[in-house]
């Protein structure tokens, strides 16, 4: 799917905890002109399930350190699983900012979900643009919405550039604008008030 994206001349925007990728996946990516490739680096358990660095891990990681891709960011929430702390430079990762709650879909006694925003909202990075495409041709609104309460249309069926005239994401930027009716973006951390008053 990212290879026929690039092919098409689509900008590609890759986050991943690598979880499920090998070494052949890696140098396919490499291959490609990547606007941004983040690595979600496992913690020391706090946040993400550590059990899952192994050796195949450890030498993805090592690989992409290696490979010295421009766009690489190695990204980490908390401290870096102690298996990693000597393989990525300490100026090659960042640590992220507190967990977000994905607009409330974490459980609540992991974070606690925001207060939600009432009225006319902006989304400070404006991810009504920076959707996500699914394996099944499903576009969804964002990154935030793990729920699927957005569907924006299916690829398979729809061109890209006309998702952004149906019904659904016209609903979705009346209720940005203050109009009633459900909307993910309320719970999410990236929704500021929009006092236009």
């Amino acid at each position: 799917m990212v290879e026929h994206a690039f092919a098409k001349g689509h900008g590609i925007r890759i986050f991943t905890t690598l979880v499920g990728m090998n070494k052949e996946d890696l140098q396919r990516l490499r291959a490609l002109r990547l606007g941004v490739f983040v690595v979600h680096v496992f913690d020391d358990g706090t946040y993400m399930n550590s059990r899952l660095v192994g050796n195949k891990y450890r030498d993805l990681v090592r690989q992409l350190v290696d490979a010295e891709i421009p766009s690489i960011q190695f990204v980490v929430l908390g401290e870096p699983h102690p298996d990693v702390v000597d393989i990525i430079p300490a100026k090659a990762l960042v640590q992220a900012r507190p967990v977000s709650s994905r607009g409330g879909s974490v459980d609540p006694r992991i974070v606690a979900p925001r207060q939600p925003v009432v009225g006319a909202l902006t989304c400070v990075d404006e991810r009504q643009y920076r959707n996500v495409l699914l394996p099944n041709g499903d576009v969804t609104l964002c990154s935030m919405d793990f729920e699927r309460r957005h569907v924006l249309g299916n690829l398979l069926c729809d061109g890209y550039s006309d998702l952004f005239g149906k019904p659904v994401f016209c609903e979705i930027v009346d209720r940005m604008n203050g109009a009633d009716g459900f909307l993910l973006c309320r719970m999410c951390e990236f929704a500021d008030p929009n006092d236009r008053t």
